[in-house]
């Protein structure tokens, strides 16, 4: 059984979700006012993307060993007009004493065992839409929600399903950077051997667009202890994307933990088709 003492580390608070935020920014904001809060233009912008790559992620977690993971992601957007559909289904490479539980890896302190498995992981899903485009000194507004559903095995993850949801705001400082924030609140579905804690989610950063196809930034990442007496868990991540064509982008970046609770760690890569 997993105890609640294991320091735990949120997947789903790895940077590429405030890396994503800056480019769904670019494209959210760019969207023509006159979809905003009429159905009747919703598809009259539509853009899709669909993009994979491959990320990495290495910790202690509370443990003596490293929990190191790989996965290779399928991610789908649909950016229609005002409102944001996205699809992610990754398949996950994990090696050590951790173990992916609701989003999260967690380690029994002091544990040596190392186990490797691999398989499909957790379906995640989510919506979003632009409520209101920036006007003076109002930001762009966007609310949001998600659900990740359990296509993993027991041994990727729980067979729980657990929602989110959150407020982000976009605010151009000049005509070449942009700040972004979010802040939202995620259920997590506890499996009958232990539990897991609901609890505040919080992002932010800054993102430097010097031309058209550039995007260069940081982002910050934070969320609440997924269960009593842990840690919360805190990342920064350096970012860039580049779009080689009007089709074709990539997207590179990199990240470090704050606390034994987040990865030491990490970095990945995609590419991206644009329709």
């Amino acid at each position: 059984m997993i105890r609640s003492t294991l320091l735990a580390l949120p997947l789903s608070l790895l940077c590429l979700p405030t890396v994503a935020a800056a480019q769904d920014a670019q494209s959210a904001t760019q969207a023509p006012s006159s979809n905003v809060g009429h159905a009747g233009g919703l598809f009259s912008n539509a853009t899709f993307e669909v993009a994979t790559g491959a990320d990495y992620s290495a910790g202690h977690y509370g443990a003596a060993l490293d929990t190191t993971v790989w996965s290779i992601p399928v991610d789908l957007k649909a950016q229609l007009g005002p409102v944001r559909l996205q699809a992610s289904l990754p398949y996950v490479f994990l090696k050590g004493p951790g173990q992916i539980v609701s989003g999260v890896i967690v380690s029994n302190p002091g544990s040596t065992a190392i186990t490797s498995r691999s398989g499909v992981g957790d379906l995640n899903l989510s919506a979003a839409y632009l409520v209101t485009r920036e006007n003076g000194a109002v930001p762009s507004i966007e609310l949001g929600g998600g659900a990740k559903l359990p296509t993993a095995s027991t041994l990727i993850g729980t067979g729980e399903t657990d929602y989110s949801a959150n407020i982000s705001l976009y605010k151009s400082v000049t005509p070449k950077v942009m700040l972004f924030g979010s802040f939202g609140y995620s259920w997590l579905g506890s499996p009958s051997a232990y539990k897991l804690e609901n609890g505040i989610t919080a992002s932010g950063g800054l993102n430097f667009r010097p031309t058209d196809r550039e995007n260069y930034g940081v982002s910050l990442a934070y969320r609440e202890p997924v269960a009593a007496g842990l840690q919360g868990q805190a990342v920064v991540s350096p970012y860039m994307t580049y779009r080689f064509t009007n089709r074709w982008g990539i997207t590179l970046y990199g990240m470090a933990g704050f606390n034994d609770a987040s990865p030491r760690v990490g970095g990945g890569i995609r590419l991206s088709l644009f329709q």
